[in-house]
């Protein structure tokens, strides 16, 4: 990410923390919804992102597109976003995802429910990533839209907070080239971030006890002077020990690896 969209989409979260206090979830659906269209238009995204374009000019295509769509605050919102520098047309996309995420993360802390948010999100994801039908179903692109959220709803119905569903759907039928269950990380992440949490997945052969898991937790804050959320998957292949997966490094315990190690050694 250049560094005037990093600026950027700080910018733009200042400009949104206001508007978090009224916000809802219909808010946030708008930014996704809005973010899904420019990304859906070339024209649209090229004449959004373009630095040299008059402000009023991009103010009246917004208008004409989603004036009649979607609530004066999201519009508004949208104005001042598209008012800031943004590299390419891709990372103003981006940014509506990203703030999106943000506002739904935003409303689940407010309402204490930024935890189980984490947890169902990885919960949906690791569904996905060990049913390939379910993924195939998801990710197919010849299936339309009510088809998959259909499917989404069926799932989630009644064991999901309405947080999650939102970001579920969203990162369903939004997730253009991207895998379904990368989506739902990035989303995890983000959700995570607004907690100052870092995540880490933890992969183990069997499932480990709480008390390790809290030990295990307790560890890697300290190293990384961070709090952490801990996605346990479970992998047989591994053997015995752990591996972790955290801030871009993996640090791998695992059996499996140690053996790997000891035959090149010998050979």
């Amino acid at each position: 990410m250049a560094s005037s969209t990093r600026q950027s989409l700080a910018q733009a979260k200042e400009a949104l923390e206001p508007l978090l206090a009224k916000a809802d979830l219909k808010f946030a659906e708008e930014i996704f919804a809005i973010g899904a269209a420019v990304a859906s238009s070339s024209q649209l995204r090229s004449i959004l992102s373009d630095p040299s374009a008059e402000v009023n000019a991009k103010s009246g295509a917004l208008n004409a597109v989603f004036g009649k769509s979607v609530s004066k605050a999201a519009l508004e919102f949208t104005n001042s976003l598209v008012a800031l520098r943004w590299s390419t047309g891709q990372d103003l996309v981006a940014a509506f995802e990203q703030l999106a995420v943000f506002t739904v993360a935003s409303i689940a802390s407010a309402n204490k429910k930024l935890a189980g948010v984490e947890s169902e999100l990885f919960a949906f994801q690791q569904a996905v990533d060990s049913d390939q039908d379910l993924q195939f179903a998801l990710g197919d692109r010849l299936a339309s839209e009510d088809a998959k959220l259909a499917l989404v709803d069926a799932l989630t119905k009644g064991k999901t907070t309405d947080e999650s569903v939102t970001l579920i759907r969203r990162a369903v039928i939004g997730a253009r080239r991207r895998r379904v269950s990368v989506v739902l990380e990035q989303f995890g992440k983000q959700v995570s971030a607004v907690a100052s949490r870092l995540v880490a997945t933890v992969t183990v052969a069997a499932p480990i006890t709480a008390a390790q898991l809290e030990r295990l937790e307790g560890v890697l804050a300290k190293s990384y002077g961070q709090s952490l959320k801990l996605n346990v998957e479970i992998d047989p292949t591994i053997l015995g020990g752990l591996k972790v997966q955290v801030a871009g490094e993996i640090l791998d315990g695992s059996l499996s690896s140690r053996l790997t190690a000891a035959k090149l050694q010998l050979a």
